[in-house]
């Protein structure tokens, strides 16, 4: 079993920091609800949103350059990607915080919230000071040292919050263990690769590489950023609030899983695939499927499992009033078993270079999706609308497969394993739930 887990590789870093962490967020947030007031939450949910999408307007995301390109770990390279990721998170510090009143007072119309939002404007800075060694600890295939950082992190700053609002009963508790988890990253990432502390630096041609490659991460970005919003706002017009409700509570329910799948493929994946496509060009579409076969079983297992037993998983855990999300959850769970194929597909045509994936297969799904959901709700209703949103991975899951090909690097037998792994698992989770819900009397009345 422990050669099988093998508790010290980035694998099981990933997927323990993160159930971990789900763990701390969810211990935290039952003690803090009995010390604030809902509005504490309201807050905070506004000023994450704000940076949330400031984030992603200015991502230029030097770290798929850092661990793809054969010379980014020359100093020139490692100096001025740091002096960029610098210089537009001070940018982004300075908008902020010149623009929290309009945007308090303007957008949200609470100006009450211009210093918390002043305050949070030291995130930027904060994330923008943050050493290379992550990067290059992903790159170098130990990712995780960020995996374990980043938890001890959030233990710390967890810990502070708790104790801050404990005697404030107000969100600044909040405000300052975010900021405090920021900068204990921070901190913590110049514990290693000391020799390669950033300095500031402009080269040229350095950096002129390093926008060429990431030149598709910022539009990416800004279509993801759309795509967050499209269905909720495009739900508010067609339905109403209850069943607003249920697409949340499945949305919640496969947030996680969808977010483990995307973590472990970008931070262990693809610096693996990295590694082999600057090693070996000939081979590394091989190793692509041979040496990651524990990886696509993990990302894909899930999905599957949760979406075969999706009925029974929300009979057990709601009332019957949320039935219908149930199905919900179900097409969510084909989301995200397309995103566990795409993912990893992407991430090796980022590492052979064709890095305008980022941005055509955003654009593909956000075309899918915007008419597909439409007619999906004309068509068959709300069902409609929510497989119309559920398979927008499924143009640039095509698209990459395409691709691939292409460049030779699709082995079609491997494929095949994996879409009969994913409906195997899918059909026993939902045989094993079928039998389980008719021996559980209360799931059987749920039904």
């Amino acid at each position: 079993m422990l050669k099988f887990v093998n508790i010290r590789g980035d694998l099981f870093a990933a997927a323990f920091c993160f159930f971990a962490q789900a763990v701390i967020k969810l211990a935290s947030s039952l003690i803090l609800t009995r010390i604030l007031l809902p509005e504490a939450y309201g807050v905070i949910t506004i000023l994450m949103s704000i940076v949330y999408v400031i984030e992603l307007i200015a991502d230029i995301n030097v770290t798929l350059f850092i661990v793809r390109d054969k010379d980014a770990e020359q100093r020139r390279y490692l100096d001025t990607a740091w002096t960029l990721r610098l210089g537009r998170s001070l940018l982004n510090s300075v908008v902020l915080f010149v623009c929290a009143p309009l945007i308090c007072s303007s957008i949200y119309q609470l100006p009450a919230l211009t210093a918390p939002l002043r305050v949070f404007s030291l995130w930027f800075i904060f994330n923008g000071l943050e050493s290379m060694s992550f990067p290059l600890a992903i790159r170098r295939k130990r990712s995780r040292i960020v995996m374990y950082s980043e938890l001890a992190a959030s233990i710390l700053a967890t810990a502070a919050t708790l104790l801050y609002c404990h005697y404030s009963r107000d969100y600044w508790g909040i405000v300052y263990g975010i900021l405090l988890n920021r900068l204990i990253v921070v901190v913590m990432s110049y514990q290693f690769y000391r020799d390669l502390r950033p300095r500031l630096r402009w080269d040229w041609a350095a950096a002129r590489e390093v926008l060429q490659f990431t030149k598709f991460s910022m539009p990416s970005s800004m279509i993801t950023l759309g795509l967050s919003q499209f269905d909720k706002v495009a739900f508010l017009r067609l339905f109403d609030l209850n069943l607003l409700g249920v697409y949340g509570l499945a949305g919640n329910i496969a947030s996680p899983i969808e977010s483990l799948i995307a973590r472990i493929s970008q931070t262990v994946l693809y610096p693996r695939v990295a590694h082999n496509a600057r090693d070996n060009r000939e081979t590394y579409g091989l190793k692509y499927y041979t040496e990651n076969t524990k990886l696509f079983v993990s990302i894909l297992i899930l999905p599957a499992l949760v979406g075969g037993a999706s009925h029974f998983i929300v009979a057990v855990l709601y009332p019957p009033r949320y039935a219908q999300a149930s199905v919900v959850l179900q097409a969510f769970m084909v989301r995200a078993a397309l995103l566990s194929f795409a993912s990893p597909a992407e991430d090796l045509l980022i590492a052979a270079g064709e890095t305008q994936v980022i941005l055509l297969g955003n654009v593909l799904r956000a075309a899918w999706i915007v008419s597909a959901s439409v007619a999906g709700y004309y068509v068959f209703g709300f069902v409609g609308f929510a497989y119309g949103v559920a398979l927008g991975g499924l143009p640039p899951l095509i698209y990459y497969l395409w691709l691939q090909r292409q460049k030779g690097l699709l082995i079609v037998k491997y494929e095949i394993y994996k879409v009969a792994l994913t409906v195997g698992v899918a059909a026993l989770a939902f045989l094993t739930s079928g039998l389980l819900s008719a021996w559980w009397p209360a799931v059987r009345h749920h039904a």
